[in-house]
Formats: structure tokens, sequence, C-alpha cells
């Protein structure tokens, strides 16, 4: 007999099953439903197909049994890579490779589409609808109103994260769980963004105005494995009073941890990242901290940068007491638009470019240890 959610816990033996997607989300809805509660996840791997959503919940625990055996798992990727170039108004596109395609589709082309009303320029993908498919093509339901490149990616653009905290949303920890993207050494480098991530957290906002509802608070990820991801390991979206500890957050074509649009009073501490595209990004966030990390083999350690115009963003983060090695790239980059970031104490070594890149105003850089930089020890204002 499968357990049930009994006093808004959910009991278990230590005997390893698969739960459905469906399960899962009616022990998180109904503790939801009760002010509440603890969710517990077996040992095994659990695919989730459509996404767990966390919505308006309060003091929810998500936890698994062992982080090791306790596994929510994305399921292979679907995507396509175009053949021979198609122009505008075509309906037909060529494909070199395809894999779990599916007739009606909402498709994301990866190549430049309509203009994008906030930057003023092209944005880069297309939307396309799956009407028809054959192992070499795609029918397209419409015309294409741009051209498609040879060589383009094709993805689902509906893909499912592990897990969405979204609404108004407090105190929702998720611990001893592995958090696995579903991605193989075979898939082509798909950087998913905001899907196909581990964790997705985003409270309502703007680029013009800001948030435009109170931010999710108090989100705590602690001692999970999250791996192999398209998108982010962890991403928060205009959330405050947050965390991330004793993670690993490996092999991910994305940031490990991304503080992005409007997240403030959020902390990053004492994980370990390796093989991510960047360690961790903060785009717009304010009094934020990155503290007691290690990062290995990362594209960019730790990336400070700007995206809305609005003042009073990217302000009082600091960057401290974490071990950066082997960056692909910059250590640590802090871009113009930022102010008053704290950058002390972090041991740097074998950067393939700069121990630190700094631009921006007011920044306090003090007793970082650098060695073996590509480049220079610091570029930028010191």
């Amino acid at each position: 007999m499968r357990p049930s959610l009994i006093a808004f816990s959910l009991l278990i033996t230590a005997q390893a099953f698969a739960l459905s997607e469906k399960e899962i989300q009616g022990f998180i809805d109904e503790a939801i439903k009760a002010g509440g509660g603890e969710v517990m996840i077996p040992p095994g791997t659990h695919l989730i197909t459509k996404g767990l959503v966390i919505k308006d919940a309060k003091k929810l625990r998500l936890v698994g049994y062992d982080k090791e055996a306790s596994i929510l798992k994305l399921p292979p990727l679907a995507f396509a890579e175009s053949g021979e170039a198609a122009a505008a108004g075509a309906t037909r596109l060529a494909l070199r490779r395809s894999q779990n395609l599916a007739v009606g589709m909402r498709l994301h082309l990866e190549c430049d589409g309509e203009l994008d009303a906030f930057t003023q320029k092209p944005k880069p993908f297309q939307i396309a609808f799956v009407k028809e498919l054959s192992p070499d093509a795609v029918v397209l339901r419409d015309p294409l109103k741009f051209p498609v490149p040879a060589s383009t990616t094709i993805r689902d653009s509906q893909a499912a994260n592990l897990i969405e905290v979204r609404g108004a949303s407090e105190a929702v920890t998720i611990e001893k769980l592995t958090l696995d993207g579903g991605r193989t050494p075979v898939d082509p480098p798909v950087r998913g963004h905001a899907q196909l991530c581990g964790i997705f957290a985003a409270g309502p906002y703007s680029y013009e105005k800001g948030p435009t509802a109170p931010r999710v608070k108090g989100v705590r990820v602690t001692r999970c494995i999250i791996q192999n991801c398209f998108g982010r390991g962890v991403a928060f979206y205009s959330v405050e009073d947050s965390a991330v500890d004793d993670c690993t957050i490996m092999d991910c074509n994305d940031e490990a941890v991304d503080l992005d649009h409007f997240t403030q009073k959020t902390l990053v501490q004492h994980n370990h990242f390796a093989r991510c595209n960047v360690g961790v990004e903060l785009n717009d966030a304010n009094d934020c901290a990155v503290l007691f990390n290690e990062m290995h083999d990362c594209g960019i350690g730790v990336n400070l940068w700007r995206w809305c115009q609005m003042p009073d963003l990217n302000e009082r983060n600091r960057i401290v007491g974490n071990t950066l090695e082997l960056t692909h790239g910059n250590a640590i980059q802090i871009a113009t638009g930022t102010a008053h970031t704290t950058v002390i104490d972090n041991d740097i070594r074998d950067s393939a470019r700069n121990g630190i890149s700094v631009q921006g105003t007011d920044q306090i850089l003090r007793d970082n240890r650098i060695s073996g930089s590509k480049l220079k020890d610091i570029a930028g204002p010191k």
C-alpha cells in the first residue's frame, strides 16, 4: 500500500520505490492547503515531466529520505538541430538530428526573431508549433516570420523546471534531495535559462517597475545535490531572505546559482560548484552574500552585472572567503552599473583570464589571494 499524507507529513520506510509526479504534487498541494507541513520523498528515482509547483505555500518542507537516494529527475531533452537554412515564409524545417519532439509542441528556435520592446534588439529566438513530424523534417503550423539558419538549435519552449516556487510563498525548505536535470554527455549544449532548472523561485516583477507584488520569501535550499541541468541549478527572481547552503551543484549548462532581478538579502554559503557555466551570478540583486563556497572548473566563478536600468540596483553585495580555481574566464567579474561590492579574503587560483575583473563604483577589494592568472590578477580599478 502506498503511503499517504498523515499529519501533513509523508511517512515512509527506507524501501526505494518511485512515486508518480501526480502523487508528489498531490502531497504538496495537501500540505499547502493545511497551512504547512513536511512532504518526504522516499528513496528511488521519481520522474518529473511537467514540474512540481509550490505556490502560495507557508512553512512547507520538501525533504528527501537520503540526498543521494531520493532523486527527482527530468526526462531526456526534447530537441532538434536544423539542417539547411529556411527562409521567412517557409513551413518546413529540414532536421539534421532530433529526439523527443511531438506534434503540437511549442518550439523555441534559437535564432533572431521579433524586436524586443525592452532592448530594442531582435529577440534571440522564434516560436513555432509542430504540425507534422518525419525522421528528417518538421512541418510547422504557421509560416516562419524570420529566416532560420542552418544548424539552429530547436527545443521545447515549455520544458519544465524540476521544482518551481511561486506566488506568496514563505518559509519553503527544499532539503536532502538529488535534483537531476537529465542532461547527458551526448546532448547539445542547450542553455535552458529559465527552463530546465533544478529549482526556479520567482515573485512577480517587470523590468521597468521592479516587483509588482510581494517577493517570494524565505526559500532555503540545503544539503541537496543538483546536477545535469540545461538551465540553472537554482534560480531566484524577485526573492528575499533566502539561502542556498551546503549543496553540491555540478555539470550545469547555465549558472549553478542565479540571484536575478530584484532578489535581495539572500545568502549563498558553504556550497561546492563544479563544471557549471557560472558558479554564482548576481544580476540586479542587492544586499546578497556569496560566502565560503568552493568553485572548480567553471566558466566564471562569480559574475555581478546589470540588466535593468532602475536606480538602486546591484548594490551592497558581498563576495567573501570563496575558493575559485581553474575558471575558464575571469574568476570574479564585476561589471559597470554595480556599486559598493565587497570582495575580500577570496582564494583565486589559475584563472584562464583575470583573477578579478572589476568596474563600477565604490567597490571594496581587500586581502584576496590570487595566483596563476593568465592575464592580470586584478583588471580595472584596484
